[in-house]
């Protein structure tokens, strides 16, 4: 090993003290810098908020339209980007759901269930409902206990023919007017991504009759959504229909609803 004067030790030593505490440094200030990010994207996730918008119901025991109700500001957590356009709409009775902002609600309750439709222009309070022609959001929730067990069924047996076949025995059994459960099946034009066996992604198509169509009516813009049955393996499970149909310029907006749908349905079924 070389001899080296210690005047020239000190000063590599001195240098390679000084390299490390600027790694140190550097490397300490990269951390704050992430940490920072980190904790402002967190804050920014958690403090999305949405205003809520009453919503007057119509139908049921009550001949009269129940008020519009008050609510506090909704969470939008995951979706801050898409905040500013978004706002959610629920009526005293029925599902709620997110939907663009600046829109107008109605809902319609009855013993099946209740429905919701946002759109543009406020829907007419009239029985049965105008049917939807452009864009919307829709929310169905069909009681299996009740009047609403026949449009379970039908759904199940469409969708959910295996995980729903003794219910679809026990309605069959009763002997009312129903239709013919095994004949049901999925429409062939539908596009279907199952997330569980009792949740489902739909798409469909324009110009299509499928199970997004019935109070909207086929258009040039295909009619997106989600299916879902009630958590758990209840005698009479409900079920949940969420439909939109916004412009294909909205795409977005339209996959940021509908995964807010999700996040609701697996939170806190059937509504946030």
């Amino acid at each position: 090993m070389p001899y080296l004067p210690r005047e020239i030790v000190l000063s590599r030593l001195s240098d390679s003290s000084n390299m490390n505490c600027q790694i140190r440094r550097r490397w300490f200030a990269t951390v704050a810098f992430i940490t920072l990010l980190g904790t402002a994207h967190a804050e920014n996730v958690s403090t999305a908020q949405v205003p809520f918008v009453g919503c007057r119901a119509i139908g049921g025991a009550d001949p009269e339209p129940s008020a519009a109700p008050e609510g506090p500001p909704k969470a939008l957590p995951g979706q801050a980007a898409q905040a500013a356009r978004i706002a959610y709409y629920q009526a005293v009775d029925g599902p709620g759901v997110f939907a663009p902002r600046g829109w107008q609600c109605q809902t319609w309750r009855g013993s099946h269930g209740a429905f919701i439709i946002v759109t543009p222009t406020a829907p007419p309070e009239i029985i049965p409902p105008q049917s939807v022609q452009g864009p919307g959001v829709i929310a169905i929730w069909s009681s299996g206990g009740t009047g609403g067990r026949f449009e379970v069924a039908e759904v199940s047996a469409r969708l959910f023919p295996q995980v729903m076949a003794d219910f679809i025995a026990r309605v069959k059994a009763e002997g009312f007017p129903s239709p013919d459960f095994s004949k049901i099946h999925p429409f062939s034009d539908d596009q279907y991504t199952y997330l569980t066996p009792r949740l489902v992604k739909f798409t469909t198509p324009a110009q299509h009759e499928g199970i997004g169509t019935g109070i909207f009516v086929p258009s040039t813009d295909p009619v997106r959504g989600v299916v879902s049955l009630s958590p758990g393996d209840g005698r009479y499970p409900d079920l949940l229909q969420f439909d939109i149909r916004l412009s294909p310029s909205d795409d977005r907006l339209t996959r940021a609803l509908i995964d807010l749908e999700l996040q609701c349905l697996r939170a806190s079924w059937p509504s946030c």
